[in-house]
């Protein structure tokens, strides 16, 4: 058997495996959230499900004012009713970006990761931001925010 064959035949089943077993993910409220794909700040995978219960899950950028603002206003909330929601801010500023800076700058203390191949975005369907999710503790999308969340949401939200 020729090589140069059996290398393009094994290639080939690559591509078809890979296109056959890669199932599209998309954010839609009401059915399970999308896996993230994405690391910490210190360069390690997460996973969804490394945090418990009802999730704030919220995509941001330094360049976003509001972003900031409400970052701060999700940790005085979670300051004020500890253990209700678990925060979790995805950066996607991409590769060139400091992430490390920007938190330290802006004295963040929720859970930073960063998006920087924007795959967990594209999972998401990101459009711009902030734009946010709340996840159940079973792992379902139970509202989407394109922007800020209104202030009574996240009453509601954080008082439940």
């Amino acid at each position: 058997m020729n090589i140069k064959f059996l290398l393009k035949s094994l290639c080939l089943s690559a591509v078809i495996f890979s296109t056959v077993s890669c199932k599209e993910e998309k954010a839609i409220v009401g059915h399970m959230a999308p896996e993230l794909a994405a690391y910490d700040l210190q360069g390690k995978p997460v996973n969804l499900k490394d945090w418990q219960g009802t999730r704030l899950l919220t995509f941001w950028s330094e360049t976003c004012g509001h972003c900031m603002a409400e970052l701060k206003t999700f940790e005085q909330l979670n300051d004020a009713h500890p253990n209700q929601v678990q925060l979790i801010a995805i950066n996607v500023d991409g590769e060139k970006m400091d992430t490390n800076a920007v938190v330290a700058r802006h004295q963040l203390t929720q859970p930073v990761i960063k998006d920087q191949m924007n795959i967990t975005a594209e999972r998401y369907q990101l459009m711009g931001t902030p734009t946010s999710f709340i996840i159940d503790d079973k792992g379902y999308i139970q509202a989407k925010f394109e922007g800020k969340i209104p202030q009574q949401e996240l009453e509601k939200l954080f008082n439940q």
